[in-house]
């Protein structure tokens, strides 16, 4: 069921649609990145009243004003719109394939890590999508070139797996032979061998020329800090455990004409970390449907509540 403050502007829309004046169903934005907001650097407000809509005889008329606010996690009681399209390209890919995929997007502020990495179940919704639940395992990251290093150690821990840098694949042991002797080894993390770097080498040990070395990132300055890309590696599994507090992500896009506005309304709130709103008037039936029936967007860093008056 739409939300209260939502009503007077479905019900108008369907006096609309009744009378013919509605559009086809919503299209799909091309496959690509969408610039993103900010997230938990300075304040979030975490919104739970309802924005004032307009009544009847007051002059107004409905859908004026889109507004966004940020929510200090990512919500569980109704469903989260993925604004992203490379974010829910990814997430529809694993999906359909069972396997590890991977992506790399932009974001609007630079230097904020993503949300979304981690274990958790969502049930996922979506044209392009079983529904259902799935059990989500993400890494991700600020999109920066990895530097490896390592380290000789005397005798590393009893129970620990030391590889021989002989015994790996030509590309594995490329890298590794130029971390050990203190090259520029550098991978960018969401890639096979990034991720074999992040997983296996950084933290583990390897023997080269009969001494031990732990593998390790060396620190770059403001690497992280700088930067205005996200990596994810993510798998997306089917399963029958769904807990009761499960987010619930849809994965179709909003219309065409909708997502500019949101995506200008992003530029804006990265500048303030405040929340921000337009005139939506001028949108087509369509559009302003569609985001009045989105309780909340998803973006790589943040959630934010979606408010129409």
């Amino acid at each position: 069921m739409a939300p209260t403050r939502r009503r007077p502007l479905l019900a108008a829309l369907g006096t609309a649609a009744a009378a013919g004046c509605l559009g086809s169903a919503p299209t799909d934005s091309p496959a690509g990145s969408t610039t993103d907001g900010p997230t938990t650097d300075g304040p979030t407000t975490d919104v739970t009243g309802s924005a004032p809509s307009a009544g009847p005889g007051d002059g107004a008329s409905p859908a004026d004003t889109l507004r966004l606010a940020a929510v200090d996690r990512l919500p569980t009681g109704r469903p989260v719109r993925v604004h992203l399209r490379a974010l829910a390209a990814l997430l529809e890919r694993g999906a359909a394939t069972g396997e590890v995929v991977r992506t790399t997007d932009t974001i609007v502020r630079t230097g904020q890590p993503p949300l979304l990495p981690g274990k958790r179940t969502v049930r996922l919704t979506g044209d392009r999508v079983d529904d259902g639940a799935y059990a989500l395992g993400v890494d991700g990251g600020l999109l920066y070139e990895w530097l490896l290093g390592a380290t000789a150690v005397e005798e590393p821990p009893a129970d620990a797996e030391v590889v021989v840098v002989d015994d790996l694949p030509a590309d594995r042991r490329s890298l590794a032979v130029e971390a050990v002797e203190g090259g520029r080894a550098t991978v960018e993390p969401q890639t096979p061998l990034g991720t074999w770097a992040r997983t296996a080498f950084v933290g583990g040990y390897v023997r080269y020329r009969g001494t031990v070395y732990r593998g390790r990132e060396r620190q770059q300055t403001d690497a992280a800090f700088f930067s205005n890309e996200v990596w994810y590696v993510a798998t997306v599994t089917p399963t029958d455990d769904e807990p009761a507090d499960a987010p619930t992500l849809h994965l179709d896009p909003l219309p065409e004409s909708a997502r500019p506005v949101v995506d200008d309304l992003l530029a804006d709130w990265a500048s303030t970390l405040d929340p921000v709103e337009a005139a939506v008037s001028d949108l087509d039936d369509r559009s302003r449907r569609a985001l009045a029936e989105t309780d909340f967007l998803l973006t790589h860093v943040a959630a934010l509540e979606v408010y129409l008056s």
